[in-house]
């Protein structure tokens, strides 16, 4: 699975102090796998009694405690600037899921893509607040309300939602996102300096060169799950992105004992399974959003993937379920 850096967990443990919570936890690596970090967060929940942790230690981020993608974040011309900075570097930081960026009509949404997983609504309930906070700190506006929308039921503690957002949030959606006013994207970054910017995005540039030669499969991985939004879904796209031939990529993915084929085929089906968990979404209405123009090719797709039809499989989730609250 994917991991993340140590600069996106200290701010659970810096929030965890200034609120009194003094007992041990384990000191993080200077990387860990996500689901290292998500048992990180299990357990601070446990520690404080508090289901809305997540959302509380995300709206309490600073550009800042990104490290140098905050800094470069910080020093760009606009938010629009600004979110494109975080997207194209956000894999320095942390490898459980890309953004989006769609902007229809008046309106502007920053999609929470998910990897391979964990998919927790830990994560999904972070990343939200931490992007209204940020986007709140680097253009002065901290009275900015956001819609936010998440994929998994409506909790107990609905209210902390628009206590950090700023208006109720939405559950049960296709996908987790936080929707804004498209005029928002066009509002001046405080410490905006192009100098700067320049200085610090050709650090980052080098940082992620270096990535992506290190871990081509998570690089490709990331580059899929931000196109399964759009649609631009080919080897050619991604190869592209890259700034390489079709055909050096597929050798690379090779070397690794992986191609694009199969990072693909796994892209859909937990972007499938996330759809399926919510009994809301018709089985149609999934193979849509995963683009198939027509329902059969997605069900022998999925049943290819999972051994059973996406209704067989849904039917099964509840069961799952139980079985997993038996072991816990």
């Amino acid at each position: 699975m994917g991991q993340v850096k140590v600069a996106i967990v200290l701010p659970l443990l810096n929030y965890l102090r200034r609120h009194g919570h003094t007992q041990p936890m384990r000191d993080p690596a200077q990387t860990m796998s996500s689901e290292a970090w998500l048992a990180l967060y299990e357990e601070a929940i446990a520690l404080t009694g508090d289901a809305a942790l997540p959302l509380r230690v995300g709206a309490a981020i600073q550009p800042s405690d990104y490290s140098m993608l905050g800094f470069a974040a910080m020093s760009c011309v606009n938010l629009a600037q600004a979110i494109t900075v975080m997207q194209r570097y956000e894999r320095l930081i942390q490898e459980v899921n890309a953004t989006g960026l769609q902007v229809e009509g008046d309106r502007a949404e920053l999609q929470w893509l998910p990897y391979l997983g964990p998919v927790s609504p830990i994560f999904m309930q972070l990343a939200l607040a931490s992007w209204a906070a940020v986007a709140r700190h680097l253009t002065g506006r901290p009275q900015q309300t956001f819609e936010a929308h998440f994929t998994f039921p409506r909790p107990a503690n609905a209210e902390v939602y628009q206590e950090i957002f700023g208006q109720p949030a939405k559950f049960s959606q296709p996908m987790t996102k936080l929707v804004f006013e498209r005029t928002f994207l066009h509002q001046a970054v405080l410490f905006g300096d192009a100098a700067t910017n320049q200085i610090l995005l050709q650090k980052a540039e080098e940082q992620l060169q270096l990535a992506d030669e290190s871990s081509i499969v998570c690089s490709v991985r990331q580059r899929i799950a931000a196109s399964l939004a759009s649609g631009k879904l080919s080897v050619e796209a991604v190869a592209e992105e890259l700034q390489m031939s079709p055909r050096k990529l597929q050798q690379l993915l090779t070397n690794e004992g992986s191609s694009f084929r199969k990072l693909l085929h796994e892209a859909l089906f937990q972007r499938a399974k996330d759809y399926l968990a919510d009994p809301a979404i018709r089985v149609s209405e999934v193979a849509f959003l995963l683009g198939y123009s027509e329902q059969s090719p997605f069900q022998a797709a999925f049943k290819n993937w999972a051994g059973m039809t996406p209704g067989a499989w849904r039917k099964m989730q509840p069961v799952m379920r139980q079985a997993g609250d038996a072991k816990t």
